[in-house]
């Protein structure tokens, strides 16, 4: 036993002796690289004295291979970096819509762009994934880098929902600035230094004011629904926010129609932009089926409840869109009173009840939503399956807006359209503007 313990000192004290003599060599001791049998030499270990010149950036080699694999049509062939990438497949993207193919790698080149698609098409990755790239992480000391323009607070609110969702990896700071919201809780979001600012124009410009707010920082500027931006009337205040901005600026429009103001606008105010239109409002998705019933005016609420009783899956949302307020009241007492669970949304309806009323119908607490034009575009529900026009739209470039709801990202949906003698001649121009018969 004497001799065991022995031994198991003297084991002990050589351990010691060889992690003493370790500790006080710095870094790896190479020894020079060994011989095969044969002669051949084999590499050597790089040790830590190795000049830095030689080292290759993985993170670049990685990019510069995804740039190789052009033929997989990915996202991972657009060369994005990882916490970027990570935030794509996270969302659960897998491959580019048609119009992200298109329009993210002449953003990541660095081009001003004016992109052309129809609604539901994907494009608010188009901006942001580039932008994402471009901004790369936060940055206290610079401030504002990037500034998103909205038309309306309810595509401000989803755009900021996307932009957390696909830079979660990133830890660029976003600041929303719209009206209707507490200017104090505003002012002190943009005292936090945010990377990105989403704003609709009128508020933007009157923080701006209030604060003497400096948009120089700016690198990246998006106008979403551009077309709408101009239609609402904030023509002036674009031109206001563009003489604020840099001139080294890259300048993004991203709309469904190009009106002929718009045009001269995105002249003015884009460095040689490239034009990429992609099946622009001509162009309903696959995935929608379209029904028409011709209805005598005072059947109409009928022919509703039977579409949301029989018709429609209970399961299913649904989104009915009016053409007054007064008719998403009537219609929303109706349905209540039938016992078919709705909320409604207009512009007269105040910020707050808005806000509880559309996310009751996102939460599934209600089934249908009564909505006036205000809401046909910027709203996105991933898992929306019905549209129903209760009143036909006077313009087919409107009624394409509304069905756009549906049938998007590869889903199947359906549009239902009850239409009056009086609606009839819409009906005519919206099938020669799609080219049927």
């Amino acid at each position: 036993m004497a001799q065991k313990k022995r031994k198991g000192q003297r084991s002990r004290k050589c351990c010691q002796n060889q992690e003493s003599d370790e500790s006080d060599t710095v870094g790896f001791r190479v020894k020079a690289a060994p011989q095969k049998e044969d002669g051949v030499k084999l590499p050597a270990f790089p040790t830590a004295d190795a000049t830095s010149d030689t080292e290759l950036d993985t993170r670049e080699m990685v990019r510069a291979q995804n740039k190789k694999k052009k033929k997989s049509g990915g996202f991972q062939s657009m060369g994005l970096s990882y916490p970027v990438f990570k935030g794509v497949m996270k969302k659960g993207y897998k491959v580019p819509t048609p119009i992200q193919r298109k329009v993210i790698p002449v953003i990541l080149d660095g081009k001003d762009v004016v992109a052309m698609a129809r609604t539901g098409s994907g494009k608010t990755a188009c901006f942001l994934i580039p932008m994402f790239e471009k901004l790369k992480a936060h940055s206290a000391q610079t401030g504002v880098r990037g500034l998103i323009l909205s038309p309306t607070r309810e595509l401000a609110l989803q755009t900021l929902k996307f932009t957390k969702e696909l830079g979660k990896f990133t830890g660029l700071k976003t600041a929303l600035i719209l009206g209707g919201d507490k200017m104090e809780d505003q002012f002190a979001a943009l005292h936090e230094n945010p990377d990105i600012i989403i704003a609709t124009p009128g508020r933007l410009m009157h923080v701006a004011i209030e604060m003497n707010l400096k948009l120089r920082t700016v690198e990246y500027v998006v106008f979403d629904e551009a077309d709408r931006l101009f239609e609402m009337g904030f023509a002036e205040q674009l031109q206001e926010i563009i003489s604020r901005l840099p001139e080294t600026r890259q300048t993004l429009l991203f709309s469904a129609t190009l009106p002929k103001m718009l045009l001269e606008f995105a002249r003015a105010g884009l460095t040689e932009p490239v034009l990429i239109r992609l099946d622009v409002d001509t162009k309903l998705s696959d995935q929608l089926k379209l029904s028409f019933f011709n209805v005598r005016v005072e059947d109409k609420p009928a022919v509703l409840l039977h579409l949301l009783r029989c018709v429609v899956k209970p399961q299913e949302q649904t989104v009915i869109f009016v053409a007054t307020k007064h008719h998403a009241e009537y219609l929303r007492e109706l349905l209540d009173m039938q016992g078919i669970p709705c909320s409604h949304i207009y512009s007269a309806l105040d910020q707050t009840a808005r806000k509880i009323n559309l996310g009751l119908f996102l939460h599934g607490k209600v089934r249908a939503l009564l909505v006036t034009d205000v809401a046909a575009r910027g709203i996105d529900i991933p898992m929306l399956d019905n549209v129903i026009n209760y009143n036909f739209p006077p313009k087919a470039k409107l009624f394409l807006h509304r069905v756009g709801r549906v049938a998007r990202a590869g889903r199947s949906g359906t549009a239902y359209s009850l239409i009056a003698p009086d609606e009839i001649p819409y009906v005519y121009d919206l099938h020669l503007f799609l080219g049927r018969p």
